[in-house]
């Protein structure tokens, strides 16, 4: 079996599996967390509820941020080892594009007003509440 071989088709199809078992791992936890929530009583609703303020701000704007920046940064190094040039464009570019995205995560999210806590309210089980049961009397 020659590297060719190697290199070009069984090096991809191994890294594909991983992301793929990453990914189904990733939901199948999801799944069980939302089956575990529903036997405790949760709702559907409060569980909408729940999936909705986790996924309030800006934070795919960070994380795509801090990815493309240190790839180009890897590829800025890695691209300097054969001098400079032209060529060191392709590692400058994303590095900054990197690097905007960053700067638009830190001023968007300081002009963006913080809501007090009493705005997100807790999300109970049905049935739980402060209040306590009161016993039927006979």
């Amino acid at each position: 079996m020659s590297l060719d071989v190697l290199y070009f088709v069984i090096i991809p199809f191994v890294l594909l599996l991983v992301v793929l078992g990453f990914v189904t791992l990733n939901r199948y936890i999801a799944y069980k967390e939302r089956v575990a929530l529903a036997e405790r009583g949760f709702t559907a609703q409060d569980l909408a509820l729940r999936d909705a303020y986790r996924r309030q701000g800006n934070r795919g704007v960070l994380w795509g941020g801090v990815i493309t920046t240190m790839s180009g940064l890897a590829l800025l190094l890695g691209l300097s080892t054969l001098g400079t040039g032209y060529w060191l464009i392709a590692g400058l570019l994303p590095l900054f594009v990197g690097l905007g995205m960053l700067l638009i995560y830190f001023i968007v999210s300081s002009t963006m007003p913080r809501e007090p806590d009493d705005a997100n309210p807790e999300v109970q089980p049905r049935g739980e509440s402060d209040e306590p049961l009161s016993r039927p009397t006979a």
